[in-house]
C-alpha cells in the first residue's frame, strides 16, 4: 500500500462514514488471528527516523494532521509520514502491518476499538501518563486506560445532537427549540414534536437516527437515557433482564411502527445525514463533525439537545491516537502523541476539524470554528452528558464484535414483527454470542 502523504482520492466526510460498516469485521478477524510482535526493520517509504502514522481523514482533518506533523518536526522531532486510507480500511491496514512485521509507528483509532488492540498487547504504554491525566476529562481518559496503564491519548471527541430543518418544522408550530440541557425534550415531547411535523412531499419523514454503518452503538444512548445498560456491571455478560433496555427497544421500535422514520434508516440502512441533506427527513441525530457537509446543503437548520428520559445521555464519539509497542521508534512515537495532546495543538486541531477537545483546559468557546460557531457551544454542552458508565461498556475488548451484532440484530428488530420481549431476547443472544469470558 502506498505510503504517500496524500491519498489518491481523499475521502469526504460522507464517504468516511459510509465506509465505516466494514470496520468491525476487520477488527474481528485480527482479534481471532492474533498479532505479530513486530521487527526492527523500518517501514517502507521512510528512513530509520521517519514515523509512519495510519489514519483516515477528510480534507480539513488531513490539513490539521499535517500541521501537527510539521509542528513536531519544527520542534526537533522526526518527520511524521501520514498514510491516509478510508475509514473502513484503517484497521485492515494496521492489522496487515502487524501480521507482516511492518507495523506503523502510530495510528488513529476509535475509542470503541482501543481495548481490542490493548488486549492483544499491541499498544505502547504512554510515558508520563499521570502528569497528563489531570488535564483530561475523566470519561475520555478512561477510554484509553485500564489497570495496566494508559495506551494512547484521547485526541478529540464528538457527539450527537438533533439538527432541525428550520423551514420543515416551522409549520409544525414547535416554537423555539430547547436551548439548554435542563429544557431538553423528554422522549414523549420529542415524539409529540415529530408527530406534528407535516411532510412536504410523499417521501418526507419526521427524522432519522444516526445508528447506521459503525454507529449501531448509538442505540445505547437510548438504553442509558432509560436508566438501563447493555452489559452487566462486571462487563462480562449481557444484562438480559434490564428493564431500561426493554424500554429503549420499545421506544425506538415505535419510530418505525409510527412511520416517523424511513424504513431505509434502519441500522443497516442509508446514513441518516444523507437523508437530512437530501431533505427526506426534517430532523436528524448527527455529530458535530458532519456540520461542514450539512452546511453545504443550502438550507437553514438549527440544533437542539438529544431527548432525555431518566437520564440525559450522549454517545462517545471521537478518536484516540496510539503508538505501537513493537515499533523500533516507539519513544519518538510516544513523544508525538504527547505533542498532539498539548493544549495549543488540540485546540487548533479541533477548530480546524469541527470537533471537540478532551482537555479540561481547552475552552471550546475560545476556538475559532469556521463552521457554525453558533452551534458548537451546544455540542460542547451536550458532550457533558457522555456518561462514564456508558463509556465503560463501549470500550470493552469485544466491543467491535458487539457493535456488529447490534447492527445486525437491530436491523431485524426495527423492520420485523416479533413482540418486543422476543425481539430483545434475539438481541441479547446475539451480543452474548460474541462476548468472551
Amino acid at each position: 500500500m502506498s505510503r504517500s502523504t496524500t491519498p489518491t482520492r481523499r475521502p469526504t466526510r460522507r464517504s468516511v462514514l459510509a465506509a465505516g460498516a466494514g470496520t468491525a469485521g476487520a477488527l474481528g478477524l485480527s482479534a481471532c488471528g492474533g498479532f505479530s510482535t513486530g521487527s526492527d526493520d523500518p517501514p517502507s517509504g521512510g528512513d530509520d527516523s521517519t514515523l509512519t502514522m495510519i489514519t483516515w481523514a477528510g480534507d480539513a482533518e488531513l490539513k490539521a494532521f499535517q500541521t501537527l506533523a510539521d509542528g513536531f518536526k519544527a520542534q526537533g522531532g522526526p518527520t511524521v509520514e501520514l498514510q491516509v486510507v478510508p475509514y473502513s480500511e484503517v484497521l485492515t491496514a494496521v492489522d496487515t502491518g502487524l501480521r507482516t512485521d511492518s507495523p506503523p509507528d502510530l495510528f488513529r483509532v476509535s475509542y470503541t476499538d482501543v481495548a481490542a488492540y490493548r488486549a492483544q498487547n499491541v499498544l505502547a504504554d504512554l510515558k508520563d501518563a499521570s502528569s497528563l491525566e489531570k488535564s483530561f476529562l475523566p470519561a475520555f481518559w478512561s477510554a484509553v486506560s485500564d489497570d495496566d496503564g494508559t495506551f494512547g491519548v484521547p485526541h478529540h471527541t464528538d457527539t450527537s445532537m438533533v439538527l432541525v430543518n428550520t423551514a420543515a418544522v416551522a409549520s409544525a408550530g414547535l416554537g423555539t427549540l430547547p436551548s439548554t440541557l435542563d429544557t431538553a425534550w423528554t422522549w414523549e415531547q420529542f415524539l409529540d414534536a415529530a408527530g406534528r411535523v407535516q411532510p412536504s412531499r410523499a417521501d418526507t419523514y419526521a427524522f432519522a437516527v444516526n445508528w447506521q454503518n459503525a454507529g449501531a452503538y448509538r442505540w445505547l444512548n437510548f438504553v442509558d437515557q432509560a436508566g438501563g445498560r447493555l452489559l452487566t456491571e462486571d462487563l462480562k455478560g449481557v444484562a438480559a433482564d434490564d428493564p431500561g433496555m426493554l424500554k429503549a427497544l420499545t421506544h425506538t421500535r415505535d419510530f418505525f411502527r409510527r412511520g416517523l422514520v424511513p424504513q431505509a434508516s434502519s441500522s443497516r440502512g442509508q446514513p441518516a445525514s444523507d437523508l437530512f441533506v437530501n431533505q427526506t427527513v426534517a430532523m436528524v441525530f448527527a455529530g458535530d463533525f458532519l456540520l461542514e457537509e450539512i452546511d453545504g446543503a443550502g438550507f437553514d437548520y438549527q440544533a437542539t439537545f438529544l431527548p432525555r428520559d431518566v437520564n440525559a445521555s450522549a454517545d462517545l464519539g471521537g478518536n484516540a491516537l496510539v503508538a505501537v509497542e513493537a515499533s523500533p521508534r516507539k519513544d519518538a512515537a510516544l513523544d508525538f502523541l504527547a505533542y498532539c495532546a498539548g493544549a495549543e495543538q488540540m485546540g487548533a486541531f479541533c477548530a480546524a476539524a469541527t470537533v471537540l477537545p478532551t482537555r479540561t483546559d481547552v475552552d471550546p468557546a475560545t476556538l475559532d470554528y469556521t463552521v457554525r460557531p453558533d452551534l458548537m457551544p451546544l455540542f460542547v454542552e451536550q458532550a457533558t452528558t457522555i456518561r462514564e458508565q456508558l463509556v465503560q461498556q463501549v470500550v470493552v475488548p469485544d466491543f467491535s464484535a458487539v457493535n456488529g451484532q447490534l447492527a445486525d440484530r437491530l436491523d431485524a428488530i426495527f423492520l420485523g414483527s416479533d413482540d418486543d420481549r422476543a425481539a430483545l431476547a434475539q438481541l441479547v443472544a446475539g451480543v452474548q454470542s460474541v462476548l468472551t469470558s
